[in-house]
């Protein structure tokens, strides 16, 4: 196997694993330990984010924000990506914080000149549009994590009958007319509840508190 493939492979295989020891990987390549160790140390310094395990057992990990795969995709496929992408840009908040046009830029950056010539000229003439609805990106960024993880969110919640402290656990997040809408099972009522984003206050996640569903 070529270095360049196994490189890969590698890529892939430890971005399945929670944490890892050079060992696991030697035995599973059939290599030394000392190369699987330069290796680790090639993809380090390419930015791939493997940080080491200290103490008994020790190890490796990868942060949080995982390296993903290459992803293979026709014409038709990169044209309905980047202007899937682009139309986020019309809503005032998102839940992915600079996640989403970071990605829309390392995207097209990577497209062949055809593919972006083409994008060029449709830039400004397809438009996918929702009202503007400014609201703090970060209420949905928690919202969105507890959904991801089950867990309990504390808010401070601005309703008609005044602003009340409620627990709640998310069960959704959906769009319309550029308003953020929250389904989420509410502890105070036991019941589930749909909650406007942009009246939430504050939130933050209450992993202390066991799930109500």
């Amino acid at each position: 196997m070529q270095k360049s493939q196994r490189l890969i492979q590698l890529i892939m295989m430890i971005n399945a694993k929670k944490s890892f020891t050079v060992r696991e990987l030697a035995d599973e390549f059939g290599l030394s330990t000392r190369t699987i160790t330069r290796d680790l140390q090639e993809l380090s310094e390419l930015g791939i984010p493997i940080y080491s395990i200290q103490g008994r057992g020790g190890g490796y990990k990868l942060l949080q924000d995982r390296m993903l795969p290459p992803i293979s995709l026709s014409e038709s496929e990169a044209i309905a990506m980047f202007f899937a992408c682009q139309s986020l840009d019309y809503f005032g908040s998102l839940p992915f914080g600079e996640g989403a046009e970071s990605a829309l830029q390392k995207f097209y950056h990577y497209l062949p000149a055809d593919i972006k010539e083409q994008i060029d000229r449709l830039d400004g003439r397809i438009m996918l549009w929702s009202p503007y609805r400014s609201m703090a990106p970060g209420i949905l960024q928690t919202l969105m994590q507890a959904i991801m993880t089950g867990e309990v969110v504390t808010m401070e919640y601005n309703s008609s009958s005044g602003i009340a402290k409620r627990d709640i656990q998310p069960i959704g997040l959906y769009t319309s007319s550029g308003y953020w809408y929250c389904p989420a099972y509410c502890f105070e009522r036991e019941d589930i509840r749909q909650f406007r984003a942009d009246r939430i206050l504050s939130a933050a996640l209450n992993p202390g508190m066991r799930s109500g569903r």
